[in-house]
């Protein structure tokens, strides 16, 4: 498992009725990236997004973090996604380390 990064504004164009781009919910703008990046075979069965916050406003303000995740995602399944992102960054940080490249597994 790879912990996928996407810009939002890269997705596909989703037109409205009336040919206006249309807003759409975090589950079909994330199915509609796995897709569009690893083919239209790819079913998404759960995502989670972390993204670091920290306080504008205030000068040093400590950092922190937002988690949010397709509805009805139990918590170990969370935990599962978490962990395997944190393993396959820290897989690669060695990887690079070493001056080695890791080959990637196939898309499914």
């Amino acid at each position: 498992m790879y912990v996928v990064v996407c810009i939002l504004s890269n997705l596909p164009s989703t037109p409205g009725v009336d040919g206006e781009r249309m807003e759409i919910t975090m589950d079909d703008a994330v199915t509609q990236y796995i897709k569009a990046e690893y083919g239209s075979s790819m079913m998404t069965t759960g995502w989670m997004l972390v993204v670091s916050t920290a306080e504008g406003a205030l000068k040093g303000a400590p950092n922190g973090f937002v988690m949010i995740h397709n509805e009805g995602l139990p918590q170990h399944t969370q935990l599962g996604l978490l962990q395997s992102g944190v393993n396959s960054v820290t897989h690669d940080q060695m990887f690079e380390w070493l001056g080695q490249s890791r080959p990637k597994p196939p898309p499914f």
